[in-house]
């Protein structure tokens, strides 16, 4: 975050943004700048930047940049001596009025501390930021800080928020401890959520704005997000309330530190995961993949399965407090999307307690049950497609499935079990008949193996195509060497 007085904006027909940078040139200069003064005073350093400033309009995103990369510094002390206590001895001798007596003062000084008056002079104020010295500056690209410049600009503009909706997809965990956290509250409408502070129920105040701002950069570390915002700032003397849109498609530099949420609550979770992923049922499985609504709340189910636009919610329920788990089993209840929820069966709760698919677990969960609830929904599914479809009609003598499924709109396994007049399922393709006897026409009665791998290849087809126009493989030992007609 900026100091207010750094923040640029621009405001259009009640709209209200950021002047965000793009170029990375300014941030380059900048980072040399601080680079070319490790070991020198911070006061020189300031000149330096105050001498940049100086008649440039763009001063105010000198000293923006500025600002964030003193945040990286680390200064030192440029003396062996204790700068307060020596400011306390000298001080502790009154006032001076003359050079002699100061004099007379800084070598009872020199003689108190063992040291020389060149040293007591540099202990005086070293301890200044002003007369530290520059020790390092934490290495950052120039890319990196005009990200972080952009964010700490939208940040600054959210001080005068007086409510933020926002729209992520993924993050969520982090995102509602950090609102909890934040003191915050929120209200959910469909996939929108709404944050403002308590007193906020009562009239628009902006004493929740840097709440607001801390929770920004949880909610833009995402893959997909939107936020709008009230903004009330003043024009001219008087106050007006702006709106702010930004979301993660728009053509701005900001940070992005997603990764792919790993992290478990305990080794139960951790453990049906990777056991699942093993399984490689054609389901992708999700940690944390959403929030649900369940009355005024939400709850954010454990892991996600999809599949052909299905999904299906796992929550696992394991050693809680009696109140967490009274209040977990009325998110579940309430929640708008079925949950299958796999409870401890140490815990004091009953199958009763829950609505939809329960399954109780010992020291680890089961997969049996969630795979059969899984493949129970997907034939559902296949059933369904098979049930909608009036009529296929091919017209090449072989198409891929894929792009045929795709043209009907409906699932390659719901084209599979199709019985097609005059075609069959070979591989990964939808043959005709006619195509298929050109084929056994061409092979004849019998021919060697390596003639038929040339044959298959034209036709592109595999071994399996053998089968559907009667013939069969003779092997010597493990080696195949002719096809022959079945009897």
């Amino acid at each position: 975050m900026l100091p207010k007085d750094l923040l640029i904006t621009y405001k259009r027909k009640g709209n209200i943004k950021p002047k965000y940078l793009k170029n990375i040139n300014l941030a380059e200069i900048l980072i040399n700048i601080f680079q070319k003064f490790i070991g020198i005073k911070y006061k020189e350093l300031q000149e330096k930047l105050e001498e940049l400033e100086q008649g440039d309009k763009n001063y105010k995103i000198i000293r923006g940049i500025s600002f964030l990369l003193k945040r990286r510094c680390e200064f030192e002390i440029n003396s062996i001596l204790n700068c307060t206590e020596v400011r306390m001895f000298l001080f502790e001798r009154g006032f001076v009025i003359n050079e002699d007596e100061r004099d007379k003062v800084f070598e009872e000084a020199s003689k108190y501390f063992n040291a020389s008056k060149e040293e007591i002079e540099e202990a005086f104020f070293s301890d200044l930021q002003e007369e530290q010295i520059l020790k390092k500056l934490n290495p950052i690209s120039s890319l990196e800080l005009i990200k972080k410049y952009n964010l700490s600009l939208t940040q600054t503009l959210l001080f005068d928020a007086l409510e933020l909706t926002f729209v992520v997809e993924g993050n969520y965990q982090k995102i509602f401890r950090q609102i909890n956290y934040l003191g915050l509250i929120y209200e959910i409408e469909e996939n929108e959520i709404k944050v403002t502070g308590p007193g906020s129920l009562f009239k628009n105040t902006k004493k929740y704005g840097t709440s607001l701002a801390k929770l920004l950069p949880h909610i833009t570390n995402t893959d997909k997000w939107k936020i709008k915002a009230k903004i009330e700032t003043k024009w001219g003397n008087e106050p007006r309330i702006y709106n702010f849109e930004l979301n993660s498609y728009e053509d701005i530099l900001l940070p992005h530190y997603t990764e792919p949420i790993t992290h478990f609550d305990s080794e139960v979770e951790a453990q049906f995961y990777h056991d699942f992923k093993i399984f490689n049922l054609g389901w992708e499985i999700k940690r944390e993949p959403t929030i649900i609504k369940a009355g005024k709340y939400v709850t954010i189910p454990d892991f996600g399965f999809y599949k052909y636009g299905l999904v299906c919610y796992l929550e696992v329920v394991g050693f809680w407090t009696p109140e967490y788990l009274k209040k977990k089993i009325w998110k579940l209840k309430n929640a708008e999307h079925k949950i299958i929820v796999a409870v401890n069966q140490n815990l004091n709760c009953r199958k009763e307690d829950f609505t939809g698919e329960v399954i109780f677990y010992k020291k680890k969960i089961p997969l049996k049950p969630i795979i059969k609830i899984l493949k129970e929904m997907e034939q559902k599914h296949i059933q369904k497609e098979i049930t909608n479809i009036q009529k296929i009609e091919i017209k090449k003598e072989m198409v891929l499935i894929k792009e045929k499924a795709k043209e009907l709109n409906i699932i390659p396994e719901a084209l599979i079990r199709l019985n097609i007049p005059n075609y069959f399922i070979i591989g990964d393709k939808i043959v005709s008949q006619r195509y298929l006897d050109k084929l056994k026409e061409e092979i004849g009665n019998e021919k060697e193996y390596k003639e038929i791998e040339i044959i298959l290849e034209k036709y592109k087809l595999t071994l399996k195509a053998l089968d559907y126009i009667g013939y069969k493989i003779i092997w010597k030992g493990i080696i195949p060497v002719k096809i022959i007609k079945k009897n």
